[in-house]
C-alpha cells in the first residue's frame, strides 16, 4: 500500500516494507490491519487513489496506475490538477469538482491517451475541525463495468429461473413401495445402476412408476447431492420444448423473457436429466440432444457462445423405440446411446402383491395432507387387488384419493370401489363436488380447472393468448394445464390455435 503524506520522504512512500510500515503498524493488531487494508485496496474492483484538500496525491492503487498507464513514482510526484495536462481528465474532473464544492461529484469521461470510457466517483472527507481532509476517489472503466453488470444480470437471471423452477419441481421423495419379487429384484438392478454414470432408459407404461425410479437412481448416484429436473417431453410442444432445454438469449424472439432465460440442461450441471416420454420429442429436437450427450455442450438459443454441460441423463418412454428407429420415427444414433443401461418396469397388474401396501402408503399419505383418520376395509383392498389398472399407480393412487374425499366414515368398505373407477376421465363441471364440502386444496384445484378452461375457452383454444391475459409464461401454463388434467391436443405449431380441439 503506497501513501504519501506531508513531511514524509517519498523514498519511504514509494517503499512501504520500511520504517513507513512500521510507524503505520507499531503492534501486531495494527500491523494485521494495516496488510488487511493493503489487501482491500490492492484488490478492488476498479481503481483508487486520494488526494489531500490541496489535490497532492497521498494514495493510488495498482488499478489506478494501469488505468492511467503511469507509474506509482511519477504519479506521486504528481497533483489531481497535474492529471489534467494528459492523464484521466475523468478522474482528474471529478477530484477538482469535490475539491472546489467539497460535495460528492460523479463524472463520465474520455481518458485522453486511450480514449476509453472511465467512470468516477469522488467524496469529500472532513477533519474533526469540519474542514475539508481528504477526497477519495474512486474509477472505473466502463467497458469492464458494463460487463460485470452483464454478470450481475446473468446471475439474476439464474435466480429467477431456479425459483421459477422449484416452484414448479414435484417434491415426491425417490421411494418406492416394492414387496413383489420382480419389483424388489428391480430395485436391486438399480442399485448397481445408479453405482455409474452412464445413460439409462426405463420401459415401462404410463403410472408404471418410471419417473419414481429415475428419481431412486439420482437419490443413490453420485450427483445425490445436486439437482434432479424432470422433463415431461409430450407435455409441450416443439418450440417450447426446445426454449425450456435450451434456453435463450435476450431478445432471441417476440413474447419470451427480455431478459432471456437459462435452459434445464444447462441448470442442471453435475446434476441429472430426466427425460420422460422421449419417444415424442421432433427428429430436429433428437439431433440437438444427440450432440448435448456426445459433446457434453449446450447452446442457447440465439447465441454463439458454447456452455460446458455436465449431466447424467435418464430417458423413460412406453413406446417400442427400436421398432421407432425401423419406421424412421426416432434417430438411430440417439437409440443407441439411450440405450446403454435398461430398466423395464412392470405394470401394476403383473405385480399384485404390492398393490396393498401401494394402498396403505397412499392412505397414510391421504390422512396426512387432508388430516383424516381414515381406514380401509380388507375386503375393499382385495377388491383393489383383483381390478386390472390400466392407469398403474397413478390410477391406484387417484381411486385411493377420490374414495378417501368422497366417503363419509371413517371406515371405507368394498362398496366404495366401482369396477371402473370415475376419474379415468376427468369429469364435468356439473359432476364436480359442491367446492364448499371439500379439504381446502381440493376446493382450489376443482377452481383453478374451472378457471383455467374458461380462460382458454374465452382465447378461441389459442394457449399462447390466455398466458397473456393470465400474465403467465406459455410453459408454466401448459404445466398447470398438464397438471389438472386439461392437457390441449398436441399441434405443429407453438400452441393451440383457434378452431381446434377444445380442451378434455
Amino acid at each position: 500500500m503506497q501513501i504519501f503524506q506531508k513531511g514524509i520522504d517519498h523514498s519511504m512512500v514509494q517503499r512501504p516494507e520500511t520504517h513507513l510500515a512500521g510507524d503505520l503498524a507499531s503492534t501486531p493488531a495494527a500491523q494485521k490491519e494495516y496488510e488487511l487494508l493493503k489487501i482491500l485496496a490492492e484488490h478492488y474492483f476498479g481503481s483508487m487513489l486520494v488526494t489531500d484538500d490541496r489535490g497532492r496525491f497521498l494514495y493510488v492503487s495498482d488499478g489506478t496506475c494501469r488505468l492511467l498507464g503511469v507509474d506509482r513514482e511519477t504519479l506521486l510526484q504528481l497533483s489531481i490538477y497535474d492529471t489534467l495536462k494528459g492523464y484521466c481528465f475523468a478522474t482528474s474532473a471529478s477530484s477538482i469538482k469535490t475539491l472546489e464544492t467539497k460535495q460528492e461529484c460523479l463524472s463520465n469521461h474520455t481518458l485522453t491517451a486511450s480514449g476509453r470510457q472511465v467512470l468516477a466517483l469522488s467524496r469529500p472527507h472532513f477533519g474533526p475541525d469540519g474542514e475539508l481532509q481528504y477526497v477519495p476517489t474512486y474509477s472505473w472503466d466502463e467497458e469492464e463495468l458494463y460487463t460485470l453488470l452483464e454478470k450481475f444480470d446473468q446471475e439474476r437471471d439464474n435466480v429467477r429461473n431456479v425459483i421459477r423452477f422449484m416452484q414448479g419441481t414435484d417434491k415426491t421423495p425417490s421411494m418406492i413401495i416394492a414387496e413383489s419379487d420382480a419389483m424388489v429384484k428391480l430395485l436391486e438392478y438399480a442399485d448397481h445402476v445408479a453405482a455409474v454414470d452412464s445413460t439409462v432408459i426405463l420401459y415401462g407404461e404410463s403410472g408404471s412408476g418410471k419417473e419414481m425410479f429415475a428419481k431412486y437412481i439420482h437419490a443413490r448416484s453420485d450427483r445425490a447431492d445436486q439437482v434432479f429436473i424432470p422433463i415431461n417431453c409430450a407435455s409441450l410442444p416443439p418450440s417450447l420444448l426446445e426454449e425450456e432445454m435450451f434456453g435463450y438469449e435476450r431478445g432471441t424472439f417476440t413474447g419470451g423473457s427480455k431478459d432471456g432465460r437459462i435452459g434445464l440442461f444447462e441448470f442442471a450441471d453435475k446434476g441429472t436429466i430426466f427425460l420422460d416420454e422421449i419417444g415424442e420429442i421432433s427428429l430436429e429436437l433428437q439431433a440437438k440432444l444427440l450432440r448435448i450427450i456426445e459433446t457434453g455442450e449446450v447452446k442457447r438459443l440465439g447465441s454463439n457462445r458454447i456452455q460446458k454441460c455436465d449431466v447424467r441423463i435418464i430417458a423413460a418412454t412406453n413406446r417400442n423405440l427400436r421398432e421407432m428407429v425401423e419406421e424412421k420415427a426416432f434417430r438411430a444414433d440417439l437409440y443407441y446411446r439411450l440405450n446403454v443401461l435398461t430398466i423395464h418396469v412392470p405394470p401394476l397388474r403383473e405385480r399384485v402383491a404390492d398393490i396393498a401396501p401401494l394402498t396403505r402408503y397412499f392412505v397414510q399419505l391421504f390422512n396426512k395432507k387432508y388430516g383424516f383418520t381414515k381406514h380401509l376395509m380388507p375386503a375393499l383392498i382385495r377388491a383393489l387387488e383383483q381390478w386390472s389398472w390400466p392407469g398403474n399407480v397413478r390410477e391406484l393412487r387417484n381411486t385411493v384419493e377420490r374414495m378417501m374425499v368422497e366417503s363419509r366414515d371413517s371406515i371405507i368398505d368394498a362398496a366404495a370401489f366401482r369396477e371402473i373407477p370415475p376419474g379415468i376421465s376427468s369429469p364435468k363441471t356439473s359432476e364436480c363436488p359442491v367446492p364448499d364440502l371439500l379439504p381446502y386444496q381440493q376446493a382450489m384445484n376443482i377452481y383453478e380447472r374451472e378457471y383455467l378452461s374458461a380462460m382458454v375457452a374465452s382465447c378461441g383454444g389459442d394457449l399462447r393468448k390466455a398466458a397473456g391475459k393470465m400474465e403467465l409464461h406459455l410453459s408454466t401454463l401448459y404445466r398447470k394445464l398438464e397438471k389438472l388434467g386439461l392437457k390441449p391436443p398436441r399441434t405443429s405449431g407453438n400452441c393451440q390455435g383457434p378452431g381446434e380441439e377444445p380442451l378434455h
